[in-house]
């Protein structure tokens, strides 16, 4: 055949193939469902939806949602089977994600996101509708449409968490932290849609079918990573609904297990652990301890040990609330004795069934096994599990510290840190792995001892915390320890006296005289100090030993630390210095006669002169809890400030005259002005009204900068401790405990100028300075509530108020008579001096 005849032939066959069709519109498509000629004809409209989404295969425009939207509310209306393929074909073309052609798209078109989900929403199963109208075939393609919908962008976000991770920023959000806070353009359509309650509906009607129950878990796992979307199905109780699904769950290693901890884990770290509040049911707490008891029998692969440990995580949030608790102490009803053990008790059990197994059992045998391996999951399963038995006794509940007690509980974590003990169960670890577990018993042990001081000290708790104290070198562990005494030293007289008979006085003053900051570094002197002042409150058998050790030196040169009162990371360690000065020396006449001739008076003038505004408090305090010995006076009298010369008296009266500009007193050439509110004329109850609206307002910023400090105080315990402090000393007025003093020791021990001795006749005035606003303030409030007293009070009311009056008149006199004679006297001296160089010139 010829070239001629093949061409030939082969344009005859092109041109008698059918023609291509024409593309469609989405607004043809809308328009057959109006069109009076294609209205009824079901299947024409089916196959033009699928052959526009054909023409969709990437995705459909964002501009052409509005009709889209009609159009599948329209094919989910007819509820025809014929139209089941294009409701299933739009679904999956919707799966795509939605093209944008202009910028201007993203604000006009993606509003309109939520609408299109809603128009799904009588797909989806709800016991509202009847069953005949819910078209059961098209759940699955709009299940899995939302579950790509959801997920749409999440992954790239994860991968940007990840590279974030690895650069370590700490100063700017996390690409997670910022899906949760603000979520994807996906995710903000879902939570403005009607779809949340109706996803939990289809979830709770296909529980028991995996093909439905597993995307709708994915679906719903994606959701909760935006936290206003998570709140939203933690409301509808999804939590309760997952919990169940668990249970459900034949194989507790199923990957539907898996799936629901995880979105119970990403839901509790969106809206927070109060989600978890709906678990406070019997039958749920009933199935944790069914599954649990489960695992822990048949449990032995790795994934097994992480589930039983994200379990353990869960009951110990569970067992902070006081109405889940009772159900982890209350007896099941059964009959068979098995079944009479309630859910601390099981806890209990795998809790403390090593170390009761090898208690006295220094080597494993073929007899002896270990129930729990030295892997890191089993390490972190002891953690958890003695972690959450001290949330149940933290609880206070009877039922609880009754089962602990008759438990081995205590017993076990004391194994681990009695040096005389030879266990398998402690020896088995590695070093690290040891040292781990002792710092996590002394912790649960320094809190435990607060609810069961009687049984940790019957199983010789004491003994092995103070033998711990002794031979450990570890600064990590003498800290806990140290806690752990801390805790114990509040407890009462006979109890302080027992821990001071197993020797932990030694223990605390040796740690003290080692001056190697390496070796006991601040924080260890300030426990100590702190745990002496407990053991030494209202205890004099313990003051006496404290005196016999020769620790009142240790005081004395503790304060003439330099840095006590001028650093700031000294500022706690300088409280507990000085509380321990007040429980320890001051009130006992033999430790203050010791403490005085060991000049201490004169260290504790010079840290006053010295320390910061928040310690002065402590400070004056002390200083006029020793005042009350006479033989301290003749020392305070005697002292002579070695930086500025100043003597006691000038001190205290330079504190005064710092504590009055506080309080807004005014003097006038030495002279107070207000006469009748001489200490706080900034408090007069005449400008309470109009300062009403501001007090309000001060009031309210100072709310919100408590509730701000809270939420920063467990980011900076040590600063926030030090901020409250300092703001609650401010509180105090100074100058009653300046006039205390020098009301003890005398107005007139010491040579004063001029200007002192004007504040003086203010200061031995106070109390009754005092004394006159005081009643200054009761006839305001009485005129105010319109309260008209009897004739005598009010005799007396006035009288009083004169009186007042009459002392503030005389000092005002006396401070005036003393300002003119010091002005006499420097005019006397100025024409001396003028006479002497007169005279002088004469002479030349």
């Amino acid at each position: 055949m010829s070239t001629h005849m093949k061409l030939g032939l082969s344009r005859s066959l092109k041109d008698t193939s059918p023609p291509q069709k024409e593309s469609l519109s989405i607004q043809q498509v809308l328009e057959m469902f109006h069109s009076p000629y294609t209205e009824q004809l079901t299947d024409r409209k089916s196959e033009a939806i699928v052959r526009f989404c054909r023409q969709r295969s990437g995705g459909f425009l964002l501009e052409e949602i509005q009709e889209l939207i009609e159009i599948l509310r329209l094919s989910i209306a007819e509820n025809n089977a014929l139209m089941q393929p294009a409701i299933q074909k739009i679904c999956e073309t919707a799966s795509v994600p939605f093209i944008k052609l202009r910028t201007s798209d993203q604000l006009k078109f993606v509003p309109k996101l939520s609408e299109f989900l809603d128009t799904l929403k009588p797909v989806l199963y709800s016991p509202q509708q009847e069953s005949g109208s819910q078209q059961p075939e098209l759940r699955m393609p709009v299940i899995k449409f939302l579950k790509c919908f959801a997920e749409e962008g999440i992954s790239e976000i994860m991968k940007e968490e990840a590279s974030f991770e690895q650069q370590k920023k700490q100063t700017e959000l996390s690409p997670l932290q910022h899906l949760l806070k603000n979520g994807t353009r996906n995710l903000r359509a879902l939570n403005q849609s009607n779809l949340i309650e109706n996803i939990i509906f289809t979830m709770q009607h296909y529980s028991k079918q995996y093909e439905y129950l597993l995307p709708l878990l994915e679906l719903i796992s994606s959701c909760i990573l935006y936290r206003d979307l998570a709140a939203k199905f933690s409301n509808f109780g999804i939590l309760k609904d997952i919990v169940y699904v668990i249970f459900e769950c034949e194989d507790f290693r199923s990957y539907i297990v898996k799936s629901c901890f995880e979105i119970i884990w990403n839901t509790i770290e969106a809206v927070g652990v109060a989600s978890i509040k709906l678990f406070a049911v019997e039958d749920i707490i009933s199935g944790l301890k069914k599954l649990f008891e489960n695992i822990m029998k048949q449990g032995y692969k790795l994934e097994d040990k992480c589930l039983r440990n994200e379990i353990l995580i869960l009951l110990n949030y569970l067992m902070r609330d006081e109405k889940a608790l009772q159900y982890f102490v209350d007896k099941p009803q059964a009959h068979t004795i098995q079944s009479q053990t309630n859910f601390l008790e099981v806890l209990l059990f795998y809790a403390t069934i090593d170390e009761v197994t090898f208690y006295n059992e220094p080597i494993r045998t073929n007899q002896l096994k270990a129930f729990f391996g030295t892997t890191s999951e089993d390490l972190e399963f002891k953690k958890l599990i003695w972690s959450g038995i001290l949330t149940a006794v933290q609880s206070g509940n009877q039922a609880v510290l009754e089962a602990v007690k008759e438990s081995p509980f205590i017993i076990t974590l004391l194994l681990y840190i009695d040096p005389l003990a030879n266990s398998y169960a402690v020896n088995r670890w590695s070093p690290p792995q040891k040292k781990e577990i002792q710092l996590h018993c002394l912790g649960i042990l320094g809190n435990a001892i607060v609810y069961l001081k009687d049984d940790f000290y019957e199983k010789n708790g004491l003994f092995c915390l103070t033998k711990f104290l002794t031979n450990t070198q570890e600064l990590d562990h003498k800290e806990r320890c140290l806690k752990a005494f801390n805790n114990a030293s509040e407890f009462e007289q006979n109890y302080k006296i027992k821990i001071c008979d197993e020797g932990v006085m030694d223990n605390l003053i040796e740690f003290l005289q080692n001056e190697n900051d390496n070796d006991n570094p601040l924080k260890i002197k300030e426990l100590c100090f702190s745990i002496i002042s407990n053991l030494c409150k209202e205890c004099n058998k313990n003051k006496k030993l404290f005196r016999q050790k020769g620790a009142v030196e240790l005081m004395v040169n503790a304060l003439k630390n330099p840095n006590l009162g001028t650093s700031a990371r000294y500022a706690l360690y300088a409280v507990s210095v000085l509380d321990c000065l007040w429980n320890t020396i001051l009130g006992n006449r033999k430790s203050e006669a010791i403490f005085l001739d060991s000049e201490g008076l004169y260290v504790l003038l010079e840290f006053l002169e010295t320390c910061d505004d928040m310690h002065k408090k402590l400070t004056l305090s002390c200083l006029s809890y020793l005042m009350e010995n006479p033989k301290a006076i003749p020392y305070f009298c005697d002292w002579n400030s070695p930086k500025t010369m100043i003597n006691s008296t000038q001190l205290l009266v330079k504190i005064y005259v710092g504590e009055d500009q506080r309080y807004g007193v005014k003097y006038s050439d030495g002279i107070v002005t207000n006469k009748l509110r001489p200490l706080n004329p900034q408090n007069d109850p005449s400008l309470r009204i109009s300062n009403q609206q501001g007090d309000q307002k001060s009031k309210h910023m100072k709310s919100l900068r408590t509730q701000q400090e809270d939420l920063e105080s467990d980011v900076g315990s040590e600063a926030y401790l030090v901020r409250r402090i300092t703001e609650k000393s401010a509180e105090y007025d100074l100058r009653a405990i300046v006039f205390a003093i020098l009301y003890r020791t005398g107005f007139d021990k010491n040579e004063l100028l001029p200007n002192e001795k004007q504040m003086v006749e203010v200061i031995q005035l106070y109390p009754h300075f005092k004394i006159g606003e005081i009643w200054r303030e009761i006839k305001y409030d009485l005129e105010q509530d319109k309260i008209k007293p009897t004739s005598d009070d009010y005799h007396w009311l006035m009288t009083s108020i004169e009186e007042s009056e009459e002392l503030v008149m005389n000092c005002m006199n006396t401070q005036g008579l003393i300002a003119r004679e010091f002005r006499k006297v420097q005019e006397e001296e100025l024409t001396k001096f003028y006479d002497i160089i007169r005279s002088n010139k004469l002479t030349k």
